[in-house]
This record gives C-alpha cells, structure tokens and sequence, in this order.
C-alpha cells in the first residue's frame, strides 16, 4: 500500500533513523578522529583545486608555455603549493580545532637516535634496490618528474632542493597529522593501516614495482613514526629515496649507462663532471 501524502514512507523513515542515528554516533565519537577525517577532506579538495600542476597549468601556461623552464616551474609551484597545503594550513587546525600542542601530532624530534639510525639502516638497505631498478625503461621514464632537469645540474639541484618542501607536506598529512590524530584513539595499528591506504592510492599511475612496494613503505614509515613520535624521518627517508633515485636516472640519462654491474656503477658516475 503507498505511502499516505504528507506522511513519511517505511524506506523515509528507515533512512531518517540511520541518519539519525550516525550523527549522534558521531556526537559521541572522540572530536579528534571526527576533525581529522573532514579536515583531510578538505585539505584534499584544496590541493586538488588550488595546488595542481593542473591548476598552474590553467593559470599560466598562456604567459609562461613558451619559456624553456616552464616545466621546472610547474613542478616549482606543485612542490610549494602542497606544503602550504598539507603542512602550514594544517598547524593552526591543530592548534584551534584540535587545541593540541603541535608536538602531538609529530612535529618534535622524538626519538633521533632511533630515528636516524632507522633512517640511514633504511636508506643502505634501499640502494642497491634502487640502483638495479633505475635500469629499468618504466623508471627512467618517470624520474625525476621534471624531464628537463637532467641536462643542467643547477636545475636539478633546485628542483631536489624544492622537492624536500613536497616531502615536507605528504608526510606531514599521512604520517604525522593522520595518523598521530587517530593514534590516541584507535591504537597504533588501525592508526597505520587508515594513513597507509590514501598513501597507496596516490601511488598509482607509478611504475607497478613502486605501487605494490607503497604498501609495505606506507606500514613501515608509518611504524617508524610511531615509534620515534616524529614525522621527520619518513620525510628524510622518503626525500633521500626519491633524491637517489632521480640521480641515477639522470646520471644513466647522461651517461648511457644501461647496466648494473659494478664496472657500470662507476661509469656512471663519471657522468657528475660531464
């Protein structure tokens, strides 16, 4: 039988009560795991919109297409766009809408010793990876993003000298606002695994070994966090991975280097004074 007019149908009503009955369960929910999911939200629209080599693409590619860095500029504008984004923006959220100190969401030293030492453990174990891997077509076709710098070493330098303030910004919304705002509340695990998904997500489009390897990197920066209270480290360790990688891309770029024997590894690098 329909539902009378003016009177609210059995599905209505039934999705009145859901609706209901999540924002009260959101009402109880702990203010820091509500704030934190809607602030990511909308500091990801803002990136999207505002922050995009899309973006700067649109505003000033009539004005700057013709010039021979506006690739570098692009990627320029990205690199600060999203540490403005991911890092400023979010400091005073944390300060007025948390009402937390900034250290509880990663922003101190922590543990250094661990940290470092984790760090550069870390970096030993990743360069022979890296160094194989950069042999690969896929990867030299990627790296570094801006194609343009690898024939002039001061533009690469500035380009990885910017990049650091990318870094800066994606680690602070995964590894140190993300996950240290949900860590108190839901436990270290959950609290890792939530930060690694996203991280996932933007790695796809990546060569394939990149995107699968995004997972285990994502659960284990996220530990480290954790377990140094800071985020620092993950953005040494992410920034020191990627530097390395664009260097031997742009070294066999330059060299013509293809192999990945010893004798190939320092051919390579004879490519550094030419």
């Amino acid at each position: 039988m329909p539902a009378l007019p003016g009177k609210p149908g059995k599905e209505e009503r039934s999705l009145r009560s859901a609706l209901r009955a999540f924002l009260d369960e959101a009402r109880r929910a702990p203010r820091d795991v509500v704030l934190v999911f809607l602030v990511t939200a909308a500091i990801g629209i803002v990136s999207h919109k505002l922050g995009s080599k899309r973006f700067f693409f649109d505003q000033w590619y009539d004005v700057l297409g013709r010039d021979p860095l506006y690739e570098l500029y692009q990627y320029l504008y990205w690199f600060g766009s999203e540490f403005v984004i991911y890092f400023l923006l979010l400091l005073p959220v944390i300060v007025f809408l948390h009402r937390r100190p900034l250290r509880d969401f990663g922003m101190g030293a922590g543990d250094w010793r661990f940290g470092l030492k984790v760090s550069l453990l870390f970096y030993v174990v990743m360069l022979p990876i890296l160094w194989v891997v950069s042999a690969a077509p896929s990867f030299q076709a990627v790296y570094p993003h801006a194609q343009s710098v690898r024939g002039d070493w001061t533009l690469f330098l500035i380009y990885e000298s910017a990049f650091i303030l990318y870094f800066i910004g994606w680690e602070f919304i995964w590894r140190g606002y993300m996950l240290f705002g949900l860590l108190r509340h839901t436990g270290a695990v959950v609290a890792v695994l939530v930060q690694m998904l996203p991280f996932v997500i933007l790695h796809s489009g990546k060569p394939v070994p990149e995107t699968i390897g995004s997972i285990a990197a994502g659960i284990a920066l996220g530990a480290l966090s954790v377990r140094t209270r800071s985020f620092w480290y993950a953005v040494l360790i992410h920034w020191s991975v990627m530097l390395t990688i664009d260097l031997f891309a742009t070294l066999r770029f330059r060299s013509g280097v293809e192999g990945i024997g010893p004798a190939d590894f320092f051919a390579l690098f004879s490519a550094l004074f030419s």
